[in-house]
């Protein structure tokens, strides 16, 4: 059963669920190797719990947040866990790119601002 959960929710603020790297991980990875036991993928596989996929996914929500903090910078790398993202239907989604200060204020995202001669470089991550 497939519910669309954009049109159910229609009459009030568009909240944007946050999907966690963990989350995309293990939904892109599962694409090119059994990266998930399949014994614990829930029904009848691991893209039924993907919202971006409107064909395969158990209920499709057309809006979402990413944040740069959990995204691989480099678009030119192959990266699996990034298939979510990178491979989903824009057509039936839609994803607002959060800018991952919070990961920047934290620490956890380490960028070399001394030397950053272009700040779109993702080189001048550390």
């Amino acid at each position: 059963m497939n519910t669309d959960l954009t049109k159910a929710q229609n009459d009030y603020a568009i909240f944007l669920p946050a999907l966690s790297g963990f989350y995309a991980t293990f939904v892109g990875k599962q694409r090119r190797e059994d990266y998930v036991d399949p014994a614990r993928i829930p029904y009848p596989n691991m893209e039924s719990i993907n919202w971006l996929n409107k064909k395969e996914g158990m209920f499709n929500y057309h809006w979402t947040l990413y944040s740069a903090g959990h995204a691989e910078l480099d678009i030119n790398k192959d990266a699996p866990k990034e298939l979510m993202v990178r491979e989903r239907d824009r057509e039936n989604s839609w994803l607002l790119g959060d800018s991952g200060g919070f990961q920047i204020a934290t620490g956890v995202l380490k960028m070399d601002w001394a030397n950053a001669k272009d700040p779109n470089d993702p080189a001048r991550m550390i």
